[in-house]
């Protein structure tokens, strides 16, 4: 009985313990089927899977290599372009347009070698050099005007691939090589220019230097002591670089030599020393001619100067002047005068000029209103006659003292045509020689626009009917070209080396203003600009091919 119960009891527990087990199994089965994938759609997800991530990391690897791209593109364009910002009021490191303009119409290959290293002209060797060289004290800071020097040349190169700017160490076997080469002393820091270019059908090249006293404008610190006690100290107060770079570049590269022939002997000494160094640098070739002018030696020049002359000139030579500006009928040639108050009487002269249409009066052109003058200096107006009208710029100011009154005889005349080039305002006046500020012109004086500069043209045509035209020209003042007047804001210089080049047949040489430092403008130095190119051409583009990496990790994994 007792083993019929307890079998009976095991029946029953088994029983009941059937259905518990017959569930466990069912689940295992449904969890079975529902992990059990179909082979094929297995092989369909994984591809589906790989293609996803293989995707993220194409489009990972492309946009890396796209900001890649883009800084390299960035590096380039900012070393070969001129997109620098010049934040400066007055443009101080940026070439002004109308030296962009000439930079852009060189067509001949021209090499601007810097005799220094680029670390060390804008470095302390420069600032060393200066002063053991020239007693000039400059700062070493990013502001100075030596690293405005290398910053405007570097533009050259960027507005005109003819132009190959290099620098040659002083130190180096490069720059020995460089100083047998040349026909031309070379030192520290000079800028030397070659261009090779056909010349009479041979391949001649030409050489220019641009030296430390061509670029920048000093100034005598020591009190007028220097000269006495050895006390020599200067600054810079301006930098001349466009005019000196340009004009050796227009010498070697696009102008056509001029001949000038300085009458010495009566002109006064020194006067002209400024105006002369300007027009050498546009390839003026000037020379002085000791003695009488006479028909021979002055058949080889192209323009016949005379700057405030210390007597008259007698009829042979005008004569003599008269047969140099016919030029056998062939014209081209030119005589300029730039007069004076403190010069003798020249009678036989004025007449001269009187004959081509200009008219020197007995008196200075005086300024009534003190608005337009400064004690004796008074300002003067671009007439924006045609032989000046690259320069008509109402920012420039000409201003000049004493100025001798003229007049136009007459307009045109025969082959013969005047030009007025500068005048006074018309609240002007003939006032006496030596008139000083405190004058008070009669009422019964009439007040006009008084001429001060004159140029008169005597045309003809060549046997291709090209227009040829013979000039005579008058500045009634020295001053004018005097070097106190050249510098900004005064555009005298500029002014007189334009007339010069439009009348000896040369409309297409400029001449470029000083520019003076700010410490307005923003610096880049060169380890910022190494820390901003490490950043954004290898820092950051493998962070994001690193980060790239991590989610395409991440999604393979899910």
């Amino acid at each position: 009985m007792s083993e019929n119960k307890e079998l009976q009891n095991n029946i029953s527990d088994t029983e009941e313990k059937m259905p518990v087990e017959e569930t466990i199994k069912e689940k295992r089965t449904k969890k079975e089927k529902v992990r059990k994938i179909p082979k094929g759609e297995k092989k369909l997800r994984n591809k589906n899977a790989l293609k996803k991530s293989s995707f993220v990391l194409v489009t990972t690897i492309v946009v890396v290599a796209v900001l890649v791209l883009i800084n390299v593109l960035t590096t380039v364009l900012a070393q070969r372009l001129p997109i620098t910002i010049d934040a400066t009021a007055q443009k101080s490191n940026t070439l002004s347009d109308k030296n962009i303009n000439f930079i852009k119409s060189i067509d001949e290959e021209v090499e601007v070698i810097v005799c220094a290293s680029r670390e060390g002209y804008t470095g302390s060797d420069m600032v060393n050099y200066a002063y053991n060289t020239y007693y000039v004290q400059e700062n070493s800071t990013p502001y100075n005007y030596f690293n405005q020097t290398i910053t405007l040349i570097e533009a050259y190169a960027k507005h005109n691939s003819n132009i190959k700017i290099e620098y040659i160490d002083t130190q180096s076997p490069s720059f020995q090589k460089l100083e047998s080469e040349s026909s031309i002393d070379i030192t520290y820091g000079d800028i030397l220019v070659r261009c090779t270019r056909d010349i009479g059908g041979k391949q001649v090249t030409l050489s220019d230097v641009v030296v430390f006293d061509d670029i920048y404008v000093l100034q005598d610190n020591s009190g007028g002591y220097s000269s006495y006690y050895g006390m020599s100290s200067y600054s810079i107060t301006a930098s001349n670089l466009e005019s000196a770079l340009s004009g050796a570049i227009y010498t070697v590269a696009a102008s056509e030599n001029r001949k000038v022939g300085f009458l010495s002997t009566i002109s006064k000494s020194g006067a002209a020393d400024e105006y002369i160094t300007a027009l050498e640098s546009y390839n003026f070739e000037v020379t002085e001619i000791e003695g009488l002018a006479t028909a021979s030696t002055l058949e080889n020049y192209d323009l016949i100067l005379l700057v405030a002359p210390t007597a008259d000139m007698t009829g042979e030579e005008l004569r003599a002047i008269d047969k140099f500006l016919d030029n056998d009928g062939k014209k081209g040639k030119s005589f300029l005068v730039f007069g004076s108050t403190g010069s003798p009487e020249t009678p036989n002269l004025n007449d001269f000029l009187e004959e081509w249409g200009i008219g020197v009066e007995d008196g200075i052109a005086y300024e009534t209103d003190s608005s337009k003058k400064s004690d004796n200096y008074i300002f003067l107006l671009n007439a924006e006659d045609d032989l000046t009208k690259t320069i008509n710029n109402a920012q420039k100011v000409y201003i000049s003292s004493n100025n001798i009154a003229l007049s136009r005889v007459y307009e045109e005349k025969d082959s013969r045509k005047t030009h007025v080039l500068l005048e006074t305002s018309e609240t002007a006046v003939v006032a006496p020689k030596g008139t000083d500020g405190s004058y008070t012109p009669p009422s019964s004086e009439e007040k006009a626009s008084i001429p001060v500069a004159m140029v008169t043209g005597d045309s003809t045509y060549d046997d291709n009917s090209n227009d040829v035209v013979s000039y005579v020209g008058y500045f009634s003042s020295e001053n004018l070209i005097s070097s106190e007047w050249s510098s900004s804001p005064a555009g005298n210089m500029e002014f007189a080396v334009t007339a010069t080049n439009s009348i000896s047949g040369r409309s297409d040489a400029v001449y470029f203003d000083y520019k003076i430092t700010r410490l307005s403008y923003m610096n880049v130095t060169d380890s910022q600009i190494n820390t901003v190119r490490v950043v954004s051409m290898f820092v950051f583009p493998i962070l994001v091919l690193i980060g790239g990496i991590a989610i395409w990790i991440l999604r393979r994994n899910r």
